[in-house]
């Protein structure tokens, strides 16, 4: 009799689930009228059992309006995730988020795509952005094969190298590009918001900081999700040279391990407040420029109805307090807002006009020379690379750095978290016309700005997996024991890698970086 039952229920829920996923199908791509839904479910003649059932048992009704409900609303899901792919994908297309296959041609191959576009106002940034870039990638590939110039000038026995002189070895200085990296991002991302404040247009300014706001998280963390997906898959498959190399990109027993830490790392490296993560040591300044750029639209809302002189008075007292704990990060932002908006206050200004710039004699020297303090400043070596015994910045590491600094990475970030405010300030100051601006708005600046962000991405994959073999070929080929040799050895091996790097980074920012502006601007459209 047990037995019965049990084939009676397993029949009932066998054709209920049939009737149920009929109406689901009926409702997801039909019309139908909204009511209460009555199944009728007849017992089949399937053997003596059936027949007993049909004796036994009336046949059942099912009152599903509870069902319809669910079916509505599955039916209203999926009717809206199809339109949200049909405008994403609409957006795309009115973007035009596409690409031409000449694109991923090398620059230097079709020469037009190295040609910047008409030159706006801040266009001197993006070459002072793309140039730092530049250096950071110096700044890397120094530590592998050109360790020895690290140290300050007169710090050693051997510390003697021409390029190891103050100024010069600012090719070298990877954490001052990175100080200047957030200088212009406070000022590239505060100046609009802050010039339609001062015009009384609000309703703009919020829809601005509201869009950029949004976008901002999309723009950073794709291209750099996408970049260490590539590099976990590098890893596991023995792209990587040197065993060195585990330390910065892990390398799992199977591919599964590898995607799940790698997806572990990225829940972790998205995360405004967290760190970097593994498969990219220099992608810890991400989270920071994520942070960086809320506290800037912060103060573009804060200080958009407040006079010039409170909005600039707070914002340098802001900048002392930071500047006194030791928060670099933060002052380097606030110093790009201040910059921005002392431009507008002197554009805005009826005694000084646009075009205006230093013309005396004495006016350029001056300007120059500041420069060149500045970039003194710059070069100055980190904790690590002896620059308490260096000539010129003993002083300056010792008696001149805060104790309070101690703890912060100490002169070595000091003195380029004031010298990077001051240089942007110098160039801002120095005007269009001026060659200190001209010189970053010439064809090569432009077209390392327009790469830059996939530049800073791709160069440390490049350098661990092509440079490393490129150059052990050629100090193979060359040899290397005398400096003559692994010098030639170094300069044909960057011969090959320079460009090959120019490569990745501009078809990472056709292909991934256009994407992600493209795809957070449909998302800012949903």
């Amino acid at each position: 009799m047990e037995k019965q039952q049990i084939k009676r229920l397993l029949l009932h829920t066998t054709m209920t689930t049939k009737k149920v996923l009929s109406e689901l199908r009926s409702i997801c791509f039909e019309e139908s009228n909204l009511g209460v839904l009555e199944v009728d479910v007849a017992l089949l003649d399937r053997g003596e059992f059936e027949q007993e059932d049909k004796r036994q048992h009336a046949p059942l009704r099912v009152h599903s309006s509870v069902d319809k409900i669910i079916f509505k609303l599955l039916r209203l899901l999926f009717s809206r995730i199809s339109n949200l792919f049909a405008r994403l994908r609409a957006d795309f297309v009115n973007e035009q988020w596409y690409f031409k296959p000449s694109e991923l041609l090398p620059a230097w191959w079709n020469h037009s795509r190295t040609s910047p576009p008409a030159l706006h106002r801040t266009s001197w940034l993006d070459g002072l952005r793309g140039v730092a870039a530049l250096f950071v990638f110096f700044h890397h590939s120094s530590q592998i094969w050109l360790h020895g110039l690290r140290p300050g000038w007169g710090s050693g026995p051997d510390a003697y190298h021409i390029m190891q002189l103050p100024v010069l070895r600012i090719v070298f200085s990877g954490g001052a590009m990175v100080s200047i990296f957030f200088v212009i991002s406070g000022y590239v991302l505060s100046t609009k918001s802050l010039r339609l404040a001062r015009e009384g247009r609000h309703e703009e300014l919020l829809s601005n900081l509201a869009s950029s706001t949004f976008r901002r998280g999309p723009r950073l963390f794709i291209p750099c999700i996408v970049s260490t997906f590539l590099t976990a898959i590098l890893a596991m498959t023995g792209a990587f040279v040197s065993e060195e190399v585990t330390r910065h990109y892990p390398r799992a027993g199977t591919l599964r391990e590898q995607l799940g830490s790698w997806g572990h790392e990225t829940l972790w490296f998205i995360n405004p407040l967290a760190g970097g993560t593994g498969f990219g040591e220099n992608l810890w300044t991400i989270p920071v420029e994520f942070q960086g750029s809320l506290l800037v639209f912060l103060c573009a809302l804060g200080f958009s109805k407040s006079r010039d002189a409170v909005r600039l008075g707070s914002l340098v007292c802001f900048m002392a307090y930071w500047l006194w704990f030791g928060y670099w990060m933060t002052v380097l932002f606030l110093g790009g807002v201040l910059l921005a908006d002392i431009d507008h206050c002197r554009r805005q200004s009826t005694s000084v006009v646009e075009s205006d710039c230093p013309s005396g004699r004495k006016s350029k020297c001056v300007l120059w020379l500041l420069v060149l303090m500045a970039v003194f400043l710059l070069s100055m070596p980190e904790y690590d690379e002896l620059v308490t015994e260096s000539y010129g910045y003993a002083t300056l590491a010792t008696s001149l750095t805060p104790a309070s600094w101690s703890n912060h990475w100490g002169p070595g970030r000091w003195w380029p978290c004031l010298s990077s405010i001051m240089l942007v300030a110098l160039l801002d100051h120095a005007g269009p016309k001026s060659y200190l601006q001209q010189l970053f708005t010439y064809r090569f600046p432009q077209y390392l700005g327009r790469i830059s962000f996939s530049l800073y991405l791709c160069h440390g994959v490049t350098i661990y997996t092509l440079g490393l073999r490129v150059a052990n070929t050629c100090f193979y080929l060359f040899g290397s024991a005398t400096g003559f040799r692994y010098g030639f050895s170094l300069l044909v091996s960057s011969a090959i890698v320079v460009p090959a790097l120019f490569w990745i980074s501009d078809v990472f920012t056709v292909v991934v970086d256009r994407g992600a502006v493209t795809l957070s601007r449909c998302m800012m459209k949903l």
